[in-house]
């Protein structure tokens, strides 16, 4: 499919057949190619030009390839730089990729590496001008707070909430680990009429079952050992507001029947006391569990749960709901950003990780990920390498395999050829010690080109 608006293409070096030679391997439709002969016209061009994608020769008269790049800064900042060098530079190479180069390629070339490489680039484009829609449409409405998404199911979601917020009923939130169901329930809150009232977060499943009652009820003074003031349970700190009981899945059975009990008279009797209290307090309740399955199981009460279900809201996984990770992941970049010395940025093979990975954990684990790619991304990109990304390996699997099948065969099989390089050279690397050399050995290939894969493929090396 035709970008609506081409991407955009500067090929800097100082010989002419070279130049030639690239404009003609991409000549296409959907690029808007460009030359110049030096890296000082390379830096005239991009100050009075935007660029998606820059060929920069590396040995150059006037300027070379290294002081382009540290001429360029600021100018280059959403600017992909592919160094082309000869074979002995490779350590040249790599030295301009710790100055803001995205990638290189040794000469000669294969022609479908280039054009690899610019589809790469065009879809990075693409996802990057569809996340600034995206971002759009969010700014928009800030209806729902820390909460991010503009997919349909979370559309879907939002509208539900809203619909629920408003209607004097307790609600039952349902979704897997990490995917912020205590955040819908804040917001929740915040749009109802208790919003200025307190909300109170409990974890039942946390709770000592020996101290189940005192952390719901309260207690008076005396009424055992060490209770040597009146205190309030969770029920009386959330008056006129809202109780958010998390995992209540995972409540042991003495507490569910307590807490039933509450539900249908909204009276509570603290630990030690004689007299019932009165309490008005919205209950919302969240589980990752499957209740249905646990009533079967006789490990939660079937009354509880027609008590608790009077609203129920589904929370879609994040695998569900693709199109809202990298809006996601931008969203947790920039809130962590005024932390770091320097504001990261993924690059485009970054973006296709996120994009193929399942997450078994969740928006958390998104947020933990780009928490940590940010922290390891000294010179402002955050590449595939620096994803501490956990395993899921039948579901992510079949989920990356699935999408190769709509691509173009031979883009296909160099995705295909990628990863399984990708996961080569990290186990030979990992049993190895980090020791480049030995890895090299042990896959059959020179350190050189292995270094250059390292690079290539954002891998990061870890010595043991």
């Amino acid at each position: 499919m035709t970008n609506p608006t081409p991407l955009r293409i500067l090929i800097t070096d100082d010989e002419r057949p070279a130049r030639y030679a690239m404009r003609k391997a991409l000549e296409s439709a959907e690029y808007e190619i460009a030359e110049v002969e030096n890296g000082q016209a390379a830096v005239e061009f991009l100050q009075d030009n935007s660029v998606d994608l820059v060929f920069l020769d590396l040995s150059m008269p006037v300027l070379d390839g290294r002081g382009t790049l540290e001429r360029l800064g600021p100018l280059a900042h959403s600017t992909e730089i592919i160094v082309v060098t000869a074979d002995d530079s490779v350590s040249s190479a790599v030295d301009c990729i710790r100055l803001g180069a995205s990638d290189y390629i040794t000469k000669p070339y294969e022609i479908e590496q280039v054009r690899a490489i610019a589809r790469r680039a065009a879809k990075r484009v693409t996802l990057e001008r569809r996340l600034q829609r995206l971002q759009s449409q969010l700014d928009e409405k800030q209806a729902f707070g820390a909460l991010v998404g503009v997919s349909q199911p979370m559309r879907d979601l939002f509208f539900q909430m809203q619909r629920a917020a408003q209607a004097p009923i307790d609600i039952l939130i349902r979704g897997e680990t990490g995917t912020g169901k205590e955040l819908i329930a804040r917001e929740i809150h915040r749009l109802s009429s208790r919003s200025s009232r307190p909300f109170v977060a409990v974890n039942t499943a946390a709770i000592a079952e020996s101290l189940a009652e005192s952390e719901l009820f309260g207690h008076v003074r005396g009424s055992f050992t060490g209770a040597e003031t009146d205190r309030k349970g969770v029920f009386e700190q959330a008056e006129g507001g809202t109780l958010f009981l998390d995992e209540i899945g995972d409540m042991p059975a003495p507490a569910q029947t307590k807490i039933l009990r509450v539900l249908q008279e909204r009276t509570i009797q603290p630990v030690g006391s004689s007299k019932s209290v009165a309490v008005d307090v919205r209950v919302i309740t969240a589980t990752h569990q499957d209740l249905e399955q646990a009533i079967a199981d006789h490990a939660f009460r079937q009354d509880l749960y027609y008590r608790i279900k009077g609203v129920e809201l589904q929370v879609p996984p994040l695998r569900r709901r693709r199109e809202d990770v990298i809006l996601l992941a931008n969203f947790f970049l920039e809130r962590i950003a005024d932390k770091l010395p320097t504001s990261p940025r993924f690059d485009t093979r970054a973006i296709d990780h996120l994009l193929a990975h399942a997450w078994p954990g969740n928006v958390r684990e998104l947020e933990h990920a780009v928490s940590a790619a940010a922290a390891m991304a000294t010179d402002g990109l955050i590449r595939a390498g620096d994803l501490p990304l956990s395993r899921a390996p039948d579901e992510s699997s079949i989920d990356a395999f699935a999408e190769l099948l709509d691509l173009p065969l031979t883009e296909a099989k160099n995705k295909l050829s990628e990863s399984f390089e990708e996961h080569a050279i990290t186990r030979a690397l990992r049993s190895n010690g980090g020791n480049v050399s030995a890895a090299a050995r042990q896959l059959g290939i020179h350190r050189q080109s292995l270094q250059q894969k390292i690079t290539q493929l954002g891998i990061r090396v870890e010595r043991s």
